[in-house]
């Protein structure tokens, strides 16, 4: 697991770049960009000086990893592990889900067929041969809600299984409000390994929960970070330990077109960044984390925040796409691009695996043993940049020159506020 010696925040962005970032976002939500509540300068202050009492407080009882954007470390749980790799694929098996959640993402009213990354799998064995064909360790059942087609569910992780055997880790992410002892005890005997439920649909009531302790080897609950629910969420913490819960997983809120309405009703700081993120969220899942090592909860509780999920999951996707094309001659760097040296300088391609080729990029061709097929791209992203001998130099010892380092480098740590 990569790891990071201490607590860390994204280095402070220039103005240039704080604009693209805004001149983004609000291409995406119009005119109701300017209705949100942004954090004042004064509001900045506060929370960054409380994030880093918080973050030096947790440095010496925590592990920060991934280049300080997972915090706590310590007892992940093998999900997350593989999903911290790389080396994991979600299965979006549904796109409909029973439950409300103010906070979700999407919409959740998609009728289409089981998705991962933009390619669609109507039988179980083709993607089961995509993830032996592409190495996966750790394979997600998402939605929607899973367990609304729990047959269709089912079938696709027990040919996942009986395809991969047990090497890979199998994981499936539920509200819980459909599960019965039936079908969780289906679930096992489908090989599934962990299972991972949303309290926060179900207002952390763990009955449902119960079923599962005992019956699927790890239980984790995988929540978003809800101010306002704070203080419940200790006291839950003792219970859901009680219960027999592996681990506690906090991801930061954001802002979507979806939940825009939800979010800014509730009376939310927004955060400017790559995405519109909740101010609130962050600190109460960082308090979260102090709580738990405070108290002696037996609980392993991880704070996943936004960057982590931008910056790991989306090098990850890259990097496993280029290793399938690299050739002699060709590196791929720490974010998943194809980098190529020539005598006098460097250039850089990305590479993206698709169901159908765009044509206007050189691809080739994967056949899987079940006789599907999937298209490897190869997309050029930069014209030859010239390098010094130095540049060059410490380009090849991993100190590449500031053009080149979001080509070559995860950048590190949680994100700055503006």
């Amino acid at each position: 697991m990569p790891t990071s010696p201490s607590p860390q925040v994204q280095t402070c962005l220039s103005k240039s770049i704080q604009q693209q970032l805004i001149d983004s976002n609000r291409r995406e939500y119009g005119h109701l960009y300017d209705l949100l509540t942004f954090a004042t300068p004064e509001q900045l202050a506060d929370a960054d000086k409380e994030r880093n009492e918080l973050l030096q407080w947790l440095d010496q009882r925590a592990s920060f990893g991934y280049s300080g954007t997972k915090i706590d470390c310590n007892g992940l749980s093998p999900g997350c592990r593989r999903c911290g790799d790389g080396d994991w694929s979600c299965l979006f098996i549904n796109g409909r889900c029973n439950g409300r959640c103010f906070y979700c993402p999407t919409t959740q009213d998609d009728d289409g067929p089981p998705v991962t990354n933009g390619l669609a799998f109507t039988s179980p064995e083709d993607y089961a041969a995509y993830v032996a064909a592409l190495g996966f360790g750790g394979v997600s059942i998402s939605g929607g809600e899973p367990l609304m087609t729990p047959d269709l569910t089912l079938a696709y992780l027990n040919a996942v299984r009986k395809r991969c055997g047990n090497d890979v880790h199998l994981w499936l992410y539920t509200n819980g409000t459909l599960l019965t002892a039936d079908i969780c005890g289906r679930l096992r005997d489908a090989g599934l390994n962990e299972i991972r439920f949303d309290l926060g649909a179900v207002r952390y009531n763990l009955k449902k929960l119960h079923l599962a302790v005992g019956c699927i080897k790890t239980v984790s609950v995988e929540i978003p970070a809800v101010p306002e629910d704070e203080e419940l969420l200790k006291r839950k913490m003792v219970e859901m330990a009680e219960a027999g819960v592996n681990h506690l997983n906090l991801h930061q809120m954001r802002l979507t077109p979806h939940n825009f309405g939800q979010l800014t009703e509730r009376g939310y700081t927004f955060l400017h960044g790559e995405k519109v993120t909740v101010l609130e969220s962050e600190l109460s899942a960082l308090r979260a984390v102090r709580f738990g090592l405070e108290q002696g909860i037996p609980l392993p509780v991880n704070y996943c925040s936004f960057p982590y999920k931008r910056r790991f999951q989306q090098a990850a996707a890259r990097r496993r796409a280029a290793l399938a094309v690299c050739v002699p001659g060709e590196t791929v760097t720490e974010p998943g691009y194809l980098r190529t040296l020539s005598a006098t300088g460097v250039h850089y391609c990305e590479a993206a695996l698709l169901q159908n080729p765009s044509y206007r990029f050189p691809f080739e061709k994967i056949v899987l043993e079940t006789g599907r097929a999937l298209y490897l791209e190869r997309r050029p992203l930069t014209a030859e940049l010239e390098l010094s001998d130095a540049e060059r130099i410490a380009l090849e010892v991993g100190q590449p020159p500031e053009q080149l380092t979001r080509f070559e480098q995860i950048e590190s740590g949680l994100a700055h506020y503006f």
